[in-house]
């Protein structure tokens, strides 16, 4: 049996979420709403969210939820969202599964540009009820010249670590990447 977020959850995310934007941008401040309630699964659902905005037009909002079914399955997720008072901007998302005989599942992304550039970053992991562990990331960065980079990163118990990574400059032809040890 597989838990998934509900209507009725994912309109409470939805409908709290824009409500504490439309607050915070009219207010400032802060705000901050949380819910549990029993579900009809036998476990709990959980919501929360919370907005805030600064003097200085910064501002962010984020939402996550939790449901389980009473039988050690869960499922969830969240997403945050950020804006600096000078424009950069940075958005972040992920979910996860577990189950009632161990394993894990995670996905998640995120994403920024700002002044100096712009980066998004996507990937997961998932854990065996036995212990074993896999993941991955991919990145890519871009500076505020042009130059790219792009990374790739994957784990898997047993086998250990593999990164793979090219650069780019602002022609699209291949460069050394900078070394930042």
């Amino acid at each position: 049996m597989s838990i998934k977020f509900t209507k009725k959850v994912v309109a409470t995310l939805f409908i709290s979420t824009s409500l504490m934007i439309l607050n915070a941008a009219h207010a400032g401040g802060r705000l901050k709403v949380k819910s549990t309630t029993n579900n009809q699964n036998g476990g709990t659902t959980s919501v929360r969210a919370s907005a805030a905005k600064g003097q200085n037009g910064g501002g962010m909002v984020r939402a996550r939820g939790t449901t389980t079914n009473g039988q050690g399955q869960a499922a969830g997720g969240g997403a945050t969202a950020v804006k600096g008072p000078n424009g950069g901007v940075g958005v972040r998302a992920g979910g996860f599964t577990a189950d009632d005989t161990g394993n894990v599942n995670y996905q998640g992304g995120a994403a920024a540009t700002g002044a100096n550039g712009s980066a998004a970053t996507t990937g997961g992991f998932s854990r065996a009820a036995g212990g074993g562990v896999m993941g991955s990331r991919s990145t890519t960065a871009t500076d505020n010249n042009g130059n790219t980079y792009d990374g790739n990163t994957a784990y898997q118990s047993g086998t250990g670590i593999n990164h793979t990574q090219t650069c780019y400059n602002s022609d699209g032809h291949e460069i050394k990447c900078p070394n930042n040890k």
